[in-house]
């Protein structure tokens, strides 16, 4: 299970999103903002707020800056090779 930590409506947020949804990989959004428990354990795994996109794979935190298509299909390919 693949879980997206981020803000409704960031610009990155959404560009994740709509990646994983055109690969076929089934996602959860989680917005911080609403769930504060989330917001808590964002900070406490990844050690800031301002990492970017947050994905968590199989328990495991991943925190993407600057996100851009060659860095999802480089996650997409390490992802393929470790999670499926």
């Amino acid at each position: 299970m693949i879980r997206v930590y981020g803000l409704s409506g960031c610009g990155p947020c959404e560009v994740v999103k709509l990646f994983l949804k055109q690969k076929n990989l089934p996602f959860e959004f989680v917005d911080v903002q609403e769930h504060p428990e989330a917001r808590q354990k964002v900070l406490e795994r990844v050690g800031t707020l301002t990492a970017g996109v947050v994905l968590e794979v199989n328990g495991e935190p991943i925190a993407l800056t600057g996100v851009s298509i060659p860095k999802l299909e480089a996650w997409y390919q390490e992802y393929l090779r470790r999670w499926r």
